[in-house]
């Protein structure tokens, strides 16, 4: 689970920073 996380959080990240853009 923690590789997923860690692989699904930059993405995340990355659409939250686009969003608020």
């Amino acid at each position: 689970m923690k590789k997923i996380e860690a692989i699904i959080k930059p993405f995340k990240l990355d659409e939250v920073k686009e969003a608020l853009t």
